[in-house]
């Protein structure tokens, strides 16, 4: 994941439009912090809008940052042992889409000691949902040879409501145990799994449609043929899972990860190697000339009037560019510079409007936002909004349920977004109902202009 020293290779399968001025500026989203090692940036559902959850990988903590008094503070929610090789420590975190009601969160770590292990653990918070109430579950716990290519990022799927686990094939180099075409053990995988029920012999349920949910593998796979899942992330106005698998010594990759697909490692590196059959080339990979090791990103979905809407934003640690991916109307991609990092990029993240955050490697750093006209309404006024000014204006209604005439107001209509921005629908004043079949979760309630959103809870 996160070596510097790599050969170099003038493998380019795809080149890169240079700007001779960035057009994204990098702001300190946190004034008066600095963070080590950040490996994920997000918000808390059901809580405050502007409070963020911030993981730094070898401190082991998983820290609360807000405002208070119009300063940014940042209080501990969660500290664990955590090993502290390279590559090793606190990777992740995943929120229950039922949070503010089960209080239920989700952490990758490897414990300290000899014996290297990659740990998915069920966790609770407290009824303040801003700390950790010390219950633990062990869902997952997979016996490792070698400290590095551990994966990170987990995470719910937006569609399905499954726990998805990015996994790398084990570490080491060049995959000398053939993780990653080993359909029967978990490493080198994107692995996907139901929190909310327990199989025969397991803690969580195997979803039905998972590949080789009836045999021929095992039964958690989603996808495989990965070396190092690092960096991951949904679009939630599409569903696709959006991969960015750091390579070997030839090339990094994009990948767009769907259900059963093989991603060729290791008989493939990026373009290169041999495809055995039904292998899927990335959607983008690039050569040593451009960087080492790539840092999945996000896809903006702040504001649908930005020429960046629906663009993927993505980095490479030593390559130390911001880079827009955009498709066309065929599926091909064009990838833009927009902006340089000044020091080594670890992570992105997002917030529960969309917008987003990027994290480096450098000690003490601050945390990124991204802003730029371009991205349409000021990112900072967007990241204002409040999310809800109290719990008077909290609602509930099941799918095909009603909404309480009072929450409209003036409003002909009002826009229902998941919590990262996206519109997931819209709800007029005279039918005033959620559509049926609506998924659980929680979401947002604003109308057309509003500064200010009201949570709504779909169980």
């Amino acid at each position: 994941m996160l070596a510097f020293a790599r050969r170099a290779s003038i493998l380019t399968t795809l080149l890169l439009a240079s700007l001779a001025e960035a057009q994204v500026t990098l702001k300190n989203a946190f004034p008066g912090l600095t963070f080590n090692r950040p490996v994920y940036i997000g918000q808390v559902p059901g809580v405050e809008a502007k409070t963020f959850v911030v993981l730094e990988q070898h401190l082991g903590e998983a820290n609360l940052v807000f405002q208070r008094d119009n300063v940014w503070v940042k209080q501990n929610m969660l500290k664990i042992g955590v090993h502290q090789a390279n590559e090793m420590g606190l990777l992740g975190i995943a929120f229950h889409p039922g949070f503010a009601a089960n209080r239920k969160y989700y952490i990758n770590y490897n414990p300290p000691g000899t014996d290297l292990a990659n740990i998915i653990e069920e966790r609770e918070a407290d009824s303040t949902l801003m700390k950790d109430a010390g219950k633990a579950r062990v869902l997952i716990n997979v016996a490792d040879k070698h400290d590095n290519h551990n994966g990170g990022t987990i995470g719910f799927g937006p569609k399905d409501g499954y726990l998805y686990i990015g996994m790398g094939d084990g570490g080491s180099g060049n995959d000398p145990d053939g993780n990653g075409q080993n359909k029967n053990v978990l490493l080198g995988k994107m692995l996907r799994i139901d929190v909310d029920k327990k199989d025969a012999g397991l803690e969580y349920g195997i979803p039905a449609d998972n590949p080789f949910a009836g045999g021929g593998g095992r039964g958690e796979i989603f996808a495989y043929g990965l070396r190092n899942p690092w960096k991951w992330s949904f679009d939630d106005v599409t569903g696709e899972l959006w991969v960015g698998d750091v390579g070997q010594l030839a090339s990094e990759e994009v990948d767009i990860v769907e259900l059963g697909g093989n991603y060729g490692w290791k008989s493939m590196e990026g373009t290169g190697g041999t495809n055995t059959g039904g292998m899927i080339l990335p959607l983008h990979s690039y050569g040593r000339s451009v960087g080492t090791c790539v840092i999945g990103g996000e896809v903006y979905r702040a504001d649908p009037e930005s020429r960046y809407y629906g663009n993927y934003f993505f980095s490479d640690q030593t390559g130390r560019k911001v880079w827009a991916l955009k498709r066309n109307a065929t599926g091909a991609p064009t990838v833009t510079e927009v902006a340089s990092v000044p020091a080594n990029p670890i992570t992105f993240g997002r917030d529960n409007q969309g917008l987003i955050y990027l994290g480096t490697q450098l000690a003490a750093s601050p945390i990124y936002l991204l802003d730029s006209p371009d991205l349409g309404p000021s990112a900072t006024s967007i990241r204002s909004r409040a999310p809800m000014a109290g719990r008077e204006k909290t609602f509930t209604a099941a799918a095909g349920g009603r909404l309480p005439e009072s929450i409209f107001g003036p409003a002909a209509s009002l826009g229902v977004y998941t919590l990262r921005g996206a519109r997931a629908a819209t709800v007029s004043r005279s039918a005033a109902k959620l559509p049926s079949g609506f998924q659980s979760g929680l979401y947002f309630l604003r109308a057309p202009g509003a500064a200010e959103s009201a949570l709504l809870i779909v169980p």
